[in-house]
């Protein structure tokens, strides 16, 4: 049994850095799941929103086009329409893929922050 008061004020001390750190660690954790959660928030509001104001003058727009080229092309302006939204979407859907692989995988920070204190402790250099 340990009763050197020394030894236990020391082994207190690093009960409580190591406390210390890994309360910052997951104060570090959870602004970044913050983050995330505002990031994913965004993205979803402003792809309804941008859905409803596209869809609206997609159809305003299809209509006019499909009744003006009706006399010349007939039946076959509706597949060039659809065509033409198609390649749309597909184009959008790559462009929004892109755009969220972009995006820094859910809590990096704080796992680089965890492995530069696990090398740290086992007498490693951190950076």
């Amino acid at each position: 049994m340990v009763t050197d008061p020394t030894l236990i004020d020391a082994l207190r001390r690093v009960a409580a850095s190591l406390f210390a750190t890994l309360q910052h660690r997951l104060e570090l954790a959870s602004i970044e799941v913050g983050e995330a959660g505002g990031r994913l928030v965004f993205t979803l509001v402003a792809s309804i929103a941008a859905l409803s104001l596209f869809g609206g003058a997609v159809f305003a727009l299809s209509a006019w086009v499909a009744l003006a080229l009706w006399p010349t092309l007939g039946a076959a302006v509706l597949g060039w329409i659809a065509l033409a939204y198609a390649l749309a979407g597909a184009g959008l859907v790559w462009w929004l893929l892109a755009r969220l692989r972009a995006y820094p995988p859910l809590m990096a920070d704080t796992l680089a922050e965890l492995r530069n204190d696990t090398a740290f402790m086992r007498g490693r250099d951190s950076k």
